[in-house]
């Protein structure tokens, strides 16, 4: 069976597995999340705009610091295992409505 599957949607589906796997103890997928979350945190914050950041992950770090930004805005560094189970959830939210 084919599937349609747009850059968004893998976008989301990779990312949301990153973090499944950090939530799973696998610290080394940190490194791929944490840029983006940064990101989104500095958009969140307005001290970066869209133009300026990156396009690898540039949907989810868009659509993370509209969709929350008072909680990326308050964000540490030191992420805990909610506060990645959070962004996970956001993620999860907005793949089920791409699915939709």
């Amino acid at each position: 069976m084919l599937y349609s599957h747009s850059h968004q949607e893998q976008s989301f589906d990779y990312f949301a597995s990153f973090l499944r796997n950090v939530l799973r103890g696998e610290n080394q997928y940190k490194a791929l999340v944490q840029p983006v979350i940064d990101d989104a945190k500095l958009l969140a914050r307005q001290e970066k705009d869209v133009f300026k950041i990156a396009n690898q992950g540039f949907d989810v770090i868009v659509y993370l610091a509209q969709k929350d930004p008072e909680f990326f805005t308050g964000l540490n560094r030191d992420l805990s295992e909610k506060d990645y189970q959070y962004i996970l959830d956001l993620i999860t939210t907005q793949r089920e409505v791409i699915s939709a």
